[in-house]
């Protein structure tokens, strides 16, 4: 009998809102529903929300809600103190429609926690570096588009750093409280660290010789987290302004 796989992603999640005060969630691009079902066994009011409920396995225990992102949203304004986004945006065509959405109806305040494959992490490197690919990011779109077994879209299309995972967050209103990670793994690879280090404050001393405006040593900060470093899922926490 084969054994059900570890949900790191999972554990972290729960691991976050454990410390979170109770409120409404709305887990949106559920999935099968386990992320819904957990948090409501933690205390949270929760409405899962997806495009097909066919997947859902929890009807008759947790609130469903038909979604699509790609539309209006079907809740008013200022309606949720959290909203989930796991593994989603990276699928988005239209990802700066679907996140001011989002934006809309959270509470003032209130948190979007949004995941999505850590790309920059130093095994998505090195697979970059002889692949000419990141991790989770291996198959052509468009040849996996014309897979039989694609029955609704759900291509990873958008490989995001951090960078623009931030400044998505930023355009649509929202502000980095927390950055997380799913499980932190191959840290046998810190011997690539030196290096990596070297050319960051290379990049440094470049730019203040060139008088540039950027202050580099704040992204470096986060970039050279172990959650940057080594996290499989980079998972942040981001509050609404």
């Amino acid at each position: 009998m084969k054994k059900n796989k570890k949900n790191f992603l999972l554990e972290a999640v729960i691991k976050i809102f454990s410390s979170l005060p109770k409120g409404k969630i709305l887990d949106l691009g559920c999935g099968n529903g386990d992320y819904a079902k957990e948090l409501k066994d933690l205390g949270f009011d929760v409405v899962a929300g997806d495009i097909d409920i066919a997947r859902f396995r929890y009807k008759n225990e947790v609130e469903f809600k038909h979604c699509d992102i790609t539309k209006e949203i079907p809740f008013p304004a200022g309606h949720f103190d959290y909203v989930l986004l796991l593994e989603v945006v990276e699928h988005l065509r239209n990802p700066y429609t679907v996140i001011p959405e989002i934006n809309r109806i959270i509470k003032p305040n209130g948190s979007l926690i949004i995941s999505t494959p850590n790309i920059l992490n130093l095994k998505s490197r090195l697979r970059f570096l002889f692949e000419g690919v990141y991790e989770y990011f291996r198959e052509p779109p468009l040849d996996q588009l014309n897979n039989p077994g694609e029955i609704i879209f759900n291509l990873h299309i958008v490989p995001y750093r951090y960078h623009e995972l931030e400044y998505l967050l930023s355009a649509a209103g929202f502000k980095v409280k927390n950055i997380f990670a799913s499980i932190c793994e191959g840290y046998w690879m810190w011997f690539l660290l030196p290096v990596i280090k070297f050319q960051s404050w290379q990049k440094e001393r470049r730019i203040r010789n060139k008088k540039g405006n950027i202050n580099y040593k704040r992204i470096h900060k986060i970039l050279f987290s172990k959650e940057l470093l080594f996290g499989r899922n980079l998972v942040i926490q981001a509050v609404k302004a």
